[in-house]
């Protein structure tokens, strides 16, 4: 991508905040903690429910129950691509991009920042019911089981889902295709 059109993609995503006034009735907004939340189990099941598109962007990436979860949407159809932290699959804090290139997701690695730390799961994002996932989960089993952490899920707003997937395609477009 050229520097002047990534400038200006990263200029209009910074000054384009979400006026939440703008969220449709139908609008859902959930969070979940660990400890005690089963949020592992609950992307799964986001995922479980994709019809078109899964797009995920992790720090890091352990979490058997996810891989699996997505390699079964791969299997339904469902086009799934993913960003990963390059220094992060150097360090091998990422196992499962490889089985999940190898079953036809997409994959990316993003070495342009000092670290690729956003986590967030986009459910059909091109759908009136899409649903994004955020927050400070890693999805690790550590995450799940010993840290402190916390999701947001957001459905059925186009506002957030368009900014959520503007910013995806965004680090996508400058990142490198899996090896």
């Amino acid at each position: 991508m050229k520097l002047g059109v990534a400038l200006a993609i990263a200029a209009s995503l910074a000054v384009a905040p979400v006026d939440a006034r703008q969220a449709p009735t139908g609008a859902q907004v959930e969070a979940a903690f660990t400890p005690g939340d089963d949020i592992s189990a609950l992307i799964a099941q986001r995922i479980a429910a994709s019809r078109k598109s899964v797009q995920v962007q992790a720090y890091l990436f352990t979490d058997r129950k996810l891989a699996l979860a997505l390699i079964a949407a791969l299997k339904r159809g469902v086009e799934v691509e993913i960003v990963g932290d390059a220094a992060q699959h150097e360090a091998g804090g990422l196992p499962w991009l490889g089985a999940l290139e190898r079953a036809g997701a997409r994959v990316f690695l993003d070495a342009g920042h000092a670290a690729s730390h956003n986590k967030i799961v986009i459910v059909d994002g091109a759908g009136t019911a899409a649903t994004v996932i955020t927050g400070s989960y890693n999805f690790t089993p550590a995450a799940q089981s010993r840290n402190a952490e916390n999701v947001v899920v957001i459905s059925a707003n186009r506002a957030v889902t368009e900014r959520f997937v503007a910013n995806f395609e965004y680090h996508r477009g400058e990142s490198t295709p899996w090896p």
